[in-house]
Protein backbone atom coordinates (compact mmCIF):
# COMPACT_ATOMS: atom_id res chain seq x y z
CA UNK A 1 0.00 0.00 0.00
CA UNK A 2 1.51 3.68 -0.92
CA UNK A 3 2.21 5.81 1.88
CA UNK A 4 -0.81 8.14 1.22
CA UNK A 5 -3.44 6.01 1.00
CA UNK A 6 -5.80 4.91 3.64
CA UNK A 7 -8.51 2.01 3.24
CA UNK A 8 -11.65 2.18 5.65
CA UNK A 9 -14.25 -0.65 6.17
CA UNK A 10 -17.24 -0.09 8.79
CA UNK A 11 -18.02 -2.75 10.58
CA UNK A 12 -21.34 -3.51 12.86
CA UNK A 13 -20.23 -3.57 16.26
CA UNK A 14 -20.50 -5.45 19.45
CA UNK A 15 -24.23 -3.10 20.47
CA UNK A 16 -27.15 -2.02 18.67
CA UNK A 17 -26.39 1.26 17.52
CA UNK A 18 -22.42 1.16 17.13
CA UNK A 19 -20.21 0.68 14.27
CA UNK A 20 -16.38 -0.23 13.57
CA UNK A 21 -14.70 2.22 11.04
CA UNK A 22 -10.93 -0.11 10.40
CA UNK A 23 -8.86 2.47 9.65
CA UNK A 24 -5.59 1.00 7.83
CA UNK A 25 -2.59 3.37 6.25
CA UNK A 26 -2.15 6.78 6.79
CA UNK A 27 -4.69 9.92 7.93
CA UNK A 28 -3.14 12.90 6.31
CA UNK A 29 -3.74 15.85 3.64
CA UNK A 30 -3.81 13.37 1.14
CA UNK A 31 -6.83 11.40 2.61
CA UNK A 32 -8.37 13.12 5.19
CA UNK A 33 -11.36 14.40 2.82
CA UNK A 34 -11.90 10.56 2.59
CA UNK A 35 -12.15 10.12 6.03
CA UNK A 36 -14.03 13.24 6.22
CA UNK A 37 -16.74 11.91 4.01
CA UNK A 38 -16.82 8.35 5.25
CA UNK A 39 -17.54 9.46 9.24
CA UNK A 40 -19.76 11.98 7.95
CA UNK A 41 -21.83 9.42 6.34
CA UNK A 42 -22.25 7.44 9.59
CA UNK A 43 -25.49 7.77 10.92
CA UNK A 44 -24.70 5.33 14.75
CA UNK A 45 -24.53 7.28 17.69
CA UNK A 46 -21.29 5.59 18.50
CA UNK A 47 -18.38 5.31 16.57
CA UNK A 48 -15.40 3.45 17.26
CA UNK A 49 -12.35 4.28 15.54
CA UNK A 50 -9.57 0.92 14.91
CA UNK A 51 -6.72 2.71 14.30
CA UNK A 52 -4.59 -0.05 14.79
CA UNK A 53 -3.59 -0.33 11.35
CA UNK A 54 -2.59 3.52 11.15
CA UNK A 55 1.13 3.85 10.24
CA UNK A 56 1.06 7.32 10.17
CA UNK A 57 -1.07 10.74 10.82
CA UNK A 58 -0.12 14.55 10.17
CA UNK A 59 -1.82 17.88 11.13
CA UNK A 60 -4.68 17.51 8.64
CA UNK A 61 -5.23 13.77 9.83
CA UNK A 62 -5.51 15.25 13.45
CA UNK A 63 -7.77 18.11 12.29
CA UNK A 64 -10.03 15.67 10.89
CA UNK A 65 -10.33 13.66 13.90
CA UNK A 66 -10.71 17.00 15.63
CA UNK A 67 -13.85 17.79 13.48
CA UNK A 68 -15.43 14.54 13.54
CA UNK A 69 -15.36 14.48 17.22
CA UNK A 70 -16.45 17.77 17.81
CA UNK A 71 -19.35 17.38 15.11
CA UNK A 72 -20.07 14.04 17.36
CA UNK A 73 -20.44 15.70 20.36
CA UNK A 74 -22.64 18.76 19.38
CA UNK A 75 -24.86 15.84 17.89
CA UNK A 76 -24.63 13.84 21.23
CA UNK A 77 -23.10 10.93 19.83
CA UNK A 78 -19.52 9.28 21.10
CA UNK A 79 -16.29 8.95 18.90
CA UNK A 80 -14.15 6.21 20.23
CA UNK A 81 -10.25 5.96 19.03
CA UNK A 82 -8.88 2.17 19.86
CA UNK A 83 -5.14 0.67 18.86
CA UNK A 84 -3.70 3.95 18.42
CA UNK A 85 0.07 3.05 18.76
CA UNK A 86 2.33 5.19 20.59
CA UNK A 87 3.90 7.00 18.33
CA UNK A 88 0.79 8.57 16.93
CA UNK A 89 -0.34 9.03 20.90
CA UNK A 90 2.36 11.07 21.48
CA UNK A 91 1.77 13.24 18.66
CA UNK A 92 -1.57 13.84 20.04
CA UNK A 93 0.37 14.67 23.37
CA UNK A 94 2.79 17.11 21.44
CA UNK A 95 0.07 18.84 20.24
CA UNK A 96 -2.03 19.07 23.37
CA UNK A 97 -5.01 17.04 22.33
CA UNK A 98 -4.74 14.01 24.39
CA UNK A 99 -7.36 15.49 26.62
CA UNK A 100 -9.62 15.69 24.21
CA UNK A 101 -9.48 11.85 23.32
CA UNK A 102 -9.54 8.75 25.43
CA UNK A 103 -7.24 6.16 24.15
CA UNK A 104 -8.60 2.51 24.56
CA UNK A 105 -6.22 -0.21 23.46
CA UNK A 106 -8.29 -2.24 21.84
CA UNK A 107 -11.64 -2.24 20.12
CA UNK A 108 -13.35 -4.41 22.65
CA UNK A 109 -12.31 -1.74 25.20
CA UNK A 110 -13.90 0.87 24.00
CA UNK A 111 -17.02 -1.15 23.04
CA UNK A 112 -17.20 -2.04 26.95
CA UNK A 113 -17.71 1.73 27.87
CA UNK A 114 -20.39 1.79 25.12
CA UNK A 115 -23.15 1.08 27.55
CA UNK A 116 -22.14 3.01 30.29
CA UNK A 117 -23.78 6.59 30.73
CA UNK A 118 -21.15 9.46 31.10
CA UNK A 119 -24.21 11.02 33.04
CA UNK A 120 -24.65 10.33 36.94
CA UNK A 121 -27.62 9.18 38.58
CA UNK A 122 -30.00 12.12 39.36
CA UNK A 123 -29.85 12.53 43.36
CA UNK A 124 -33.58 14.21 43.59
CA UNK A 125 -36.09 11.31 44.40
CA UNK A 126 -38.82 13.57 42.41
CA UNK A 127 -36.87 13.19 39.12
CA UNK A 128 -36.86 9.10 39.03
Amino acid sequence: MPADRLTLQILDGARPGEKVMVLEGALNAETAFQFHDSVRRSESPTLVLDMSRVRYVDSSGLGVLIGAYVSFERNSRRLLLAGLNDRIWQLFHTCKIEDVFTRYPTVAAAEETVGVSTFPEPDCPGLR
